[in-house]
């Protein structure tokens, strides 16, 4: 099989919305106006860059073009061919976004009407030799739907005042399949995106071809089970033919295991070949944390009766993986998942898509983000179900770094009509295509049915959306309870499947099974103290939280790229709609009660800080709570990454850019951690090891006054078990001034952090500014070492000058002694700040 790649040279022309297909020949005969692009594109990308349009992330350019979404837009492409006799030859979108209409050399192929599957067709009795022309109009599908199709959904769609504001959101998205947050959603602006928007390649077949090879695996006790089946179609309609099948499992050029299957007769059309292989002593993939990601390469090769060969590999991590959710007492279950047998908590973020414009993300910003999530202790994406199922590269980089992905399908926040038959067909053949093209990597941790539609639409929480669902009429729910149990089934059975996120219990959102989104009593609550109060996540009581966060302001120099000026007020349109929608003036109430007051005065770099300092206070507490709760099973934030540039929810910026919290979370997510809290009159302390290995944190204990000149301290050791959490010391709390100083443990080496008891807001407490010490410097190729310490207490220490390192906006504790790893290629002389 040989792949034909199309992706350069096409042309680009718009026209009125009305003009169908049978309009082909008055576009091509356009004299002016044409655009020149390669694919993927959005068909903003070649507006931006013809200067036709502004970049509609930046200040409040979304606005001006929205006009793009009432218009048709119709590609060209040109291309040569040869050789084309004995072939059967296929025409490949890999993506289409969303209503489209392709020809060949001026004939009809078809229709296409999901981003989330590509087309394919049979393209050989249209192609010719020499030149060719492939054709494709493509429109938003929008324009489509009518009122007297929303009145079929109740008009249950999250809306202007639900979730998006002003100029986002619009209720046609449900009909469409499309990425939903295209019409805008409270962290993104409504960029409706149109275009070709995967790669485009012919495939050029022989007799028959590989279609797919899917592997399973069974563990018993030192030896893996190995299950691969080659699907192999032969491609002549009426006649059999032969082929040898060899299927080869090596591990860095090693085999490992080899099996072959001699004179295996192909009828037309499908074929399956299952051959059972064993792996002695197989080296297990874990997720981030755990232990090792080694994967192995299954190779198959077809020889076919007339000497012809066909080839396909993948790769694979050989693991057990399940999801427990067996009764603990009373009305409560487990959501905890097990690989290898050994429970891992699950700790990480929700995923987006990266880009308003994702046509244009690039890979090497999504192996960025998944860099940065390994670093920050990650070992758990969601990938949210208002977005995309992501490139398959992304997938394989998950596999690479042991990030588990929880995968939502592409369902959010919204009713849908499956009670109509043409959307069922829809929805199948995207379900059917993506689990079989996921199911065999090693990452895939859970599918799970939609985001937010059982909870938002049968819940007490939402009173004003309460719909009715009929086995008639199931508005969306069909689609999770039913249409997509069967095909997980049918294609990977052995990846767990839940029915939406929230879900469990007898509502959605019950803290006593599934997984939770804490909003109404977090972030999104009505109560201002609700909303910036970190220690009420001490009170978190579910098995696993897919959703919560917090919102805080990027760095200046990403405020200015995102706003395009470097003179930013913090008023105007711009600065309102580059402002999460749930924002609401939280970060200055945050501000106000953890650091200063009036904080509406500050300039926009102390805003930043304090702002982000904030953040990074709520994340960082919140995520050791629920790691230290052991009935709670998993701890998820919204949200990792960023659409646009704004005030948001995320850790890492548009721009790839670490916010202040980012560090927090990295310390809270640390796989060996001491929490330590206050209950009632007592001092608790959790220890947490998230490695496969028992390790021990060996320090002092005790109180400690934050000049540094009370210690009262003693030797301690906690020794922590391997995958374990559980609480290490329960003592009474000393009567103390707790205002002056706090209890500390002092690590003296080894892989845990220097912790302490923080009682009462940071604000409250009382010390004097303590100057930072820099004890030695050393440069290791593009790194600086520092090592860092301080005789009284210091909050939020930073190195100056935004660069990454290995921590940053830390404390330092009294007389502690803190090295750090800063990214310095230049070899600046480094400075440090604080936050007072």
């Amino acid at each position: 099989m040989e792949k034909i790649n199309l992706n350069q040279g096409w042309k680009l022309h718009d026209s009125p919305l009305y003009w169908q297909k049978e309009k082909l020949e008055a576009v091509r005969a356009f004299q002016d106006g044409w655009l020149t692009c390669d694919v993927p594109a959005d068909v903003r990308m070649p507006l931006i860059g013809n200067g036709v349009i502004q970049d509609p992330v930046t200040a409040d350019h979304c606005l001006e073009s929205e006009w793009v979404e009432k218009r048709a837009w119709w590609f060209f492409k040109e291309f040569e061919l040869s050789g084309l006799s004995g072939k059967t030859l296929e025409l490949v979108f890999e993506a289409l976004d969303t209503k489209s209409d392709i020809f060949i050399n001026g004939q009809y192929a078809g229709s296409h009407r999901s981003v989330h599957y590509p087309f394919v067709y049979p393209a050989g009795h249209m192609l010719r030799e020499g030149r060719n022309e492939i054709a494709v109009r493509v429109s938003t599908g929008l324009e489509d739907v009518t009122d007297e199709q929303l009145s079929q959904l109740n008009w249950a769609v999250c809306r202007e005042d639900d979730n998006g504001g002003k100029y986002r959101s619009d209720y046609r998205r449900a009909f469409v399949r499309r990425p939903q947050y295209t019409v805008g959603w409270d962290w993104g602006p409504r960029v409706v995106t149109c275009g070709i928007v995967g790669d485009v390649y012919l495939l050029s077949c022989g007799k028959a071809v590989i279609r797919d090879v899917e592997a399973k695996t069974r563990l018993h006790g030192d030896t893996a089970g190995l299950t691969v089946t080659a699907e192999v179609e032969s491609l002549p309609m009426v006649s059999t033919q032969t082929c040898d099948i060899q299927v080869t499992i090596s591990y860095e050029g090693e085999c490992c295991a080899a099996s072959v299957l001699k004179d295996q007769l192909l009828t037309s059309g499908m074929n399956y070949f299952c051959l059972d292989m064993e792996i002695e002593h197989p080296r297990l993939w874990w997720p981030n944390g755990y232990g090792e990601q080694p994967l192995y390469r299954i190779s198959v090769e077809m020889i076919l009766d007339d000497s012809s060969k066909e080839y396909r590999e993948i790769t694979y991590g050989i693991r057990s993986l399940k999801l427990d959710t067996s009764p603990m007492g009373g009305e409560k279950r487990k959501f905890q998942f097990y690989v290898n047998d050994v429970p891992v908590f699950c700790k990480g973020g929700d995923w987006i898509p990266n880009d308003s414009i994702y046509a244009r993300v690039t890979d090497r910003k999504i192996e960025k983000l998944l860099e940065e999530a390994v670093n920050a202790n990650f070992n758990m994406l969601r990938i949210w179900g208002g977005g995309l199922y992501e490139r398959e590269g992304f997938y394989q980089l998950c596999d690479r770094k042991g990030i588990l992905v929880w995968q939502d399908f592409m369902f959010a926040c919204a009713t849908y009509p499956d009670h109509l038959e043409w959307f069922r067909r829809e929805v199948q053949k995207e379900l059917d295509y993506q689990t079989r093209r996921l199911r065999s990597h090693a990452c895939m941790a859970l599918f799970c049915g939609s985001n937010e539609n059982h909870w938002l639409f049968n819940s007490q929480d939402n009173p004003r959306w309460q719909v009715a669902f009929t086995r008639e009429q199931p508005l969306g729910l069909y689609i999770s309870n039913v249409l997509a149990k069967k095909v997980i089934h049918a294609n990977c059975p052995d990846i767990p499947y839940w029915n939406s996120s929230p879900y469990g219990g007898k509502l959605p959102n019950d803290d006593s099974c599934g997984d939770v989104h804490r909003w109404h009593n977090g972030f999104m609550s009505q109560d201002m103290e609700e909303r910036i109060e970190p220690v009420l996540y001490d009170e978190v009581r579910s098995r696993f939280v897919s959703e919560y966060g917090c919102i805080g302001p990027c760095c200046v120099e990403s405020i200015c790229e995102y706003m395009g000026t470097d003179k930013v007020e913090r008023s105007g349109r711009a600065w309102e709609m580059h402002c999460n929608v749930f924002e609401r003036d939280s970060v200055y109430a945050g501000i106000r009660k953890h650091y200063i007051d009036q904080p509406e005065r500050l300039g926009m770099e102390e805003y930043a800080l304090y702002g982000g300092m904030f953040q990074a206070l709520v994340l960082g507490y919140s995520l050791e709570a629920m790691r230290a709760r052991m009935d709670c099973f998993g701890a998820l934030f919204w949200m990792y990454n960023d659409t646009w540039g704004e005030t948001g929810w995320t850790v890492i910026d548009y721009y790839l850019r670490r916010k202040i919290s980012y560090y927090a979370v990295k310390r809270a997510l640390a796989p060996i951690r001491l929490v330590m809290r206050r209950e009632n009159d007592e001092l608790v302390i959790w220890g947490l090891n998230d490695t496969n290995a028992a390790a021990q944190a060996e320090g002092e204990l005790g109180y400690v006054s934050f000049d540094g000149r009370v210690r009262k301290l003693k030797p301690v050791i906690f020794k922590l078990e391997a995958a374990s959490r559980k609480c290490v010391l329960r003592e009474r709390l000393p009567k103390e001034d707790y205002r002056k100083g706090s209890i500390m443990f002092l690590a003296s080496g080894g892989p845990e952090e220097s912790v302490y008891l923080r009682i009462g807001d940071i604000r409250t407490l009382e010390y004097d500014k303590n100057s930072i010490e820099v004890l030695q410097t050393k440069q290791t190729g593009h790194y600086t070492h520092v090592t860092v310490t301080s005789r009284g207490y210091v909050h939020g220490a930073y190195v100056k000058g935004g660069y990454s390192c290995s921590d940053n906006y830390f404390d330092i504790l009294p007389g502690e002694i803190k090295e750090i790893l800063v990214e310095n290629q230049e070899k600046h002389a480094l400075h440090f700040g604080q936050v007072r």
